[in-house]
C-alpha cells in the first residue's frame, strides 16, 4: 500500500513538473513571439521614417544635403533599417556629388561662346560659381575633405580663366576708347585748321588788294554761265551747285 502511494506521488510530481515545464515553455514562446512582433513593427516604423525622408529628396534642390543629414542622424536600432539607411546615404551622396560636378561643368563658358566676350555675362557667371563654392564648404557633413576641395578647385580654375578674360576685354575696351578719343581729337583739330585756312583765304591782304580789285571787275554771272556752257559740252549735263562753287573759288584763287 505504501509502495503504491509512493508511485502515485511520483507520478503526480512528474505530471506537475511536465506541466510547469510546458507552461514555462509556452510563456517563453509567447514572449519570443511578442518580441519578434515588436521587432518587426520597429523595422517597419524605422524603414517608414527613412523612406519618407528619402522620397522627399530632390537632387537638384539646395535642401537635398540637409535631408541626407537628417537620414544620417536617425537613431535606428534594427539592423534592417540601418542597412537601408546606409544604402540610401551612399546612393544619395553619389548622386548629389555627380550633380554638383555636372553643374560646374555646365557653368564653364567655352572660349568660342559669344558669352565669353561679354563682360556682364562673365561677371554674373563668376558670382554664381563663387557663391556655389561657399555652399560646398558647408557640406562637410556629407562629403569628405578631398571631394570638397576637388569641387572648389574646379570652380577656381573656371573663375580664374573668366577673370583673365574680363581683364583682357576691359583692356581692349580701354584701347578702343583711347583710339576713339584720339580720332575725335584729330578730327576736331582738322576742322579747326580747315576753318582757320578758309578764314585766312577770305581775309584780304594789302598785297592782294589789287588782284581782288581786278577780280571784282569781272561779271560773276557771265563767268557762271560760261562755266555751265563749257561743263555741259564736256560732260553732257548741268554742273551741280558744289561744282559751280568750286569753280568760283578757283577763279578767286582760294583753292587750286
Amino acid at each position: 500500500m505504501k509502495s503504491r502511494n509512493k508511485v502515485i506521488v511520483v507520478v503526480i510530481v512528474v505530471v506537475i513538473s511536465f506541466g510547469i515545464f510546458f507552461i514555462k515553455k509556452n510563456i517563453d514562446h509567447q514572449k519570443e513571439l511578442r518580441a519578434q512582433k515588436f521587432y518587426e513593427n520597429k523595422v517597419t516604423t524605422e524603414k517608414k521614417k527613412i523612406n519618407e525622408l528619402q522620397n522627399s529628396i530632390s537632387i537638384n534642390s539646395e535642401s537635398a544635403s540637409n535631408t541626407i543629414v537628417k537620414i544620417k542622424n536617425l537613431n535606428l536600432i534594427t539592423k534592417e533599417a540601418q542597412l537601408l539607411k546606409s544604402k540610401y546615404i551612399e546612393k544619395d551622396v553619389k548622386a548629389i556629388y555627380e550633380y554638383l560636378e555636372s553643374n560646374i561643368n555646365k557653368k564653364d563658358i567655352p572660349n568660342n561662346d559669344v558669352r565669353f566676350n561679354n563682360i556682364n555675362e562673365l561677371q554674373s557667371n563668376i558670382a554664381t560659381l563663387e557663391n556655389n563654392a561657399k555652399s560646398y564648404q558647408e557640406m562637410e557633413n556629407i562629403f569628405n575633405k578631398n571631394k570638397i576641395e576637388f569641387l572648389i578647385n574646379k570652380v577656381s580654375e573656371i573663375t580664374q580663366k573668366e577673370k583673365d578674360q574680363i581683364v583682357k576685354l576691359q583692356a581692349e575696351e580701354t584701347e578702343k576708347a583711347r583710339l576713339l578719343a584720339e580720332g575725335e581729337k584729330a578730327k576736331k583739330e582738322q576742322e579747326l585748321l580747315l576753318k582757320q585756312s578758309v578764314s585766312d583765304q577770305f581775309t584780304p591782304s594789302p598785297n592782294a588788294s589789287t588782284s581782288n580789285n581786278l577780280n571784282q571787275t569781272t561779271d560773276p554771272v557771265a563767268e557762271a554761265d560760261e562755266f555751265r556752257k563749257n561743263f555741259k559740252e564736256q560732260y553732257g549735263r548741268e554742273p551741280s551747285s558744289g561744282e559751280l562753287q568750286m569753280d568760283w573759288l578757283r577763279k578767286q584763287g582760294i583753292v587750286k
